[in-house]
């Protein structure tokens, strides 16, 4: 992994379990959007269905918490992708519709196989990357060595194992770690209302 780098524009946390991430980025931003950041992005939320081998996928727009879902329904036994290309990039475009200037932070579920083929969420990070927006992103293990080609040397690395399970202390770590905007933050980087030692 890269050392944690403060001036780093794109924040990627790395993980192997999917479920795991997931329900680590719903909370992670829910956190955020209590505490007043402006969000922009896409989190996923996966539907288990007892007859069927993959889940429903859904995208949540952080900005309008509009639910796009981007699977196709290919029969109990399907195991191959399920994922419909037409729906993500119109969900892609609903997002880039939320995300300005004055957003805080871009979050994206995934650096997936559709991005390692060159599409996907790749022109979401680049417009946010226009914008001095800041990025966090998740990046499944596999993915890994296509993404730092992507990124190059924009990115940090986290490991989502090496994150506090206190989510409220891993949100501090995020922001505090990156140049991620944090509304609550003084102009001398300390948490507004933070005790001083």
């Amino acid at each position: 992994m890269q050392g944690i780098r403060p001036d780093c524009p794109i924040t990627a946390i790395v993980y192997s379990n999917g479920s795991e991430f997931e329900a680590f980025l719903r909370e992670a931003t829910a956190i955020m959007a209590e505490r007043g950041m402006r969000l922009a992005g896409l989190v996923q939320l996966s539907e288990p269905k007892p007859d069927r081998v993959k889940c429903d996928m859904h995208l949540r727009d952080l900005a309008t918490g509009k639910l796009h879902g981007i699977s196709d329904d290919r029969g109990p036994h399907a195991r191959g992708c399920v994922l419909n290309i037409d729906r993500l990039i119109s969900a892609c475009e609903a997002a880039g519709a939320g995300l300005s200037g004055q957003t805080d932070l871009l979050v994206l579920c995934k650096f997936g196989k559709t991005e390692a083929e060159g599409g996907g969420f790749r022109a979401l990070v680049a417009r946010a990357l226009e914008l001095s927006v800041p990025v966090l992103i998740g990046v499944p293990v596999v993915n890994l060595a296509p993404f730092r080609e992507f990124a190059a040397d924009l990115a940090r690395e986290i490991e989502l194992s090496h994150l506090s399970s206190d989510r409220f202390t891993a949100v501090e770590c995020l922001l505090h770690g990156s140049s991620m905007r944090d509304p609550n933050q003084s102009q001398d980087g300390r948490m507004a209302g933070a005790e001083v030692a």
